[in-house]
């Protein structure tokens, strides 16, 4: 009876182990950001292991914080559809944060084209849509890593 104790034991401690080895790997695991350039603008999109609320609450916090800075305006705010529309003076961004059934969100930023006349500001600096995700990453401390397509 004691060797089988000691057996169990043993495999439990071994099953703990690999599943504290296996939960760091998935910690590890980066967001992948999707990002391409369609005709009529930039998209960048990421699935994330978040609630959709807790993700809204976190983009409007960031988008009102920058407002607040001056960086950017916010056009249109819509809660109830977790949309949210804002300009840099160069880009126009659509974001939207789609709860998905399982626990989880969906981030789809689309960007504008900027004018011919703005495209040479646009090179100084990132394209709106990497930049929003980028701040987001930071925002929640989350290993990010940019797919462009």
């Amino acid at each position: 009876m004691k060797y089988k104790f000691k057996t169990n034991w043993l495999a439990f401690l071994s099953l703990l182990q690999l599943g504290i080895l296996f939960a760091g790997c998935v910690a590890a695991v980066p967001i992948a950001i999707y990002y391409f350039q369609a005709e009529e603008g930039y998209v960048a999109t990421a699935d994330v292991k978040k609630d959709a609320d807790q993700i809204w609450n976190t983009l409007v916090g960031m988008a009102e914080k920058r407002e607040a800075e001056g960086r950017i305006k916010i056009l249109k705010k819509n809660d109830a559809t977790r949309v949210l529309k804002v300009t840099d003076d160069v880009q126009t961004a659509d974001l939207k944060v789609i709860a998905k059934e399982k626990r989880g969100s969906k981030i789809i930023i689309k960007t504008d084209v900027p004018s011919e006349s703005q495209e040479e500001e646009l090179k100084k600096e990132e394209e709106l849509a990497i930049r929003i995700m980028n701040n987001l990453c930071e925002e929640a401390k989350a290993n990010c890593k940019l797919i462009e397509q």
